[in-house]
């Protein structure tokens, strides 16, 4: 895939290759649900986005990307640029980016707001396992893009991964250059949809995909995971998929949801504060 994104050509071959079976599995799912008005979260290097402007059922109405990622970009100011991308077909679209930190600032968009003028449908696909501190956050700003009954998607790996008995290196990611390139946590099925309810939303849909391909004896797992029942899903897919529907406007998360050490310091999460201190000590 080549694109031209505000000018500067972009060969992305080798990126959308790699992530082409996933590209495809989500782009089926957003046509059965009529895409509509639609956000997607962490376009950049804008290969799905390519696939949503092409996408007739899909009106992008925004991508909120960081175009600032600094060793610590916890002070990223929200700023709303103009964004042009010439498509391989050779036609041009033109749409808005919002520079942000999703989990630390809530923050509106001009063009997702009121009952009547909300997102239909945001993409946060791959996006949750890179967040460091507090992934709520980002669940109530989606909350406050979409319409009542709007869906949000959400992909992340499966944290319930069988492990390879015989692996050697270790279980934590590798280093980057910055905190946000590599993934901070992985998220089982359960513990996704629980931090989703705790943001204003009802669980629709779940599913299980491997979209990456495997080699050697782990070409097994493929077959495993496509067994019947959620127990060797859970133990052998890549991937863990969940579609939920808004149900209620959140500015706080209803508690402190799984995923999260009890503590009285979290932001935006309801009957937390400092007077909870003493209480939360006494659950840990």
């Amino acid at each position: 895939m080549i694109i031209t994104v505000n000018g500067e050509r972009l060969d992305l071959s080798r990126y959308n290759s790699f992530h082409a079976a996933r590209y495809d599995q989500t782009i089926d799912l957003v046509r059965s649900m009529n895409g509509g008005r639609t956000i997607e979260l962490g376009g950049h290097p804008w290969t799905m986005t390519a696939r949503l402007l092409s996408e007739p059922s899909v009106d992008l109405i925004a991508t909120v990307s960081a175009e600032e990622v600094t060793a610590w970009p916890d002070d990223i100011p929200v700023t709303a640029n103009p964004y042009t991308m010439e498509l391989p077909d050779g036609t041009s679209q033109d749409w808005t980016n919002i520079s942000a930190n999703l989990e630390r600032t809530l923050f509106p968009i001009d063009s997702a707001g009121g009952e009547n003028d909300g997102a239909d449908l945001v993409l946060a696909c791959e996006i949750i396992e890179h967040l460091t501190r507090s992934p709520h956050i980002m669940l109530l700003n989606i909350n406050s893009w979409l319409k009542m009954g709007g869906r949000v998607i959400l992909s992340t790996p499966n944290g319930s991964q069988f492990d390879n008995p015989l692996r050697t290196k270790p279980k934590m990611p590798a280093y980057r250059y910055s905190q946000y390139a590599r993934h901070n946590y992985v998220f089982t099925m359960d513990i996704l949809c629980d931090l989703a309810e705790t943001c204003g939303f009802e669980v629709e849909y779940t599913t299980y995909w491997s979209p990456y391909r495997r080699t050697g004896l782990a070409k097994l797992y493929r077959v495993m995971s496509r067994l019947p029942g959620t127990y060797f899903k859970n133990l052998f897919a890549q991937s863990i998929v969940l579609v939920a529907r808004k149900i209620e406007d959140r500015e706080t998360a209803s508690r402190i949801p799984r995923a999260y050490a009890p503590a009285a310091d979290w932001e935006r999460i309801e009957g937390v504060g400092t007077s909870k201190r003493h209480e939360l000590e006494l659950t840990r």
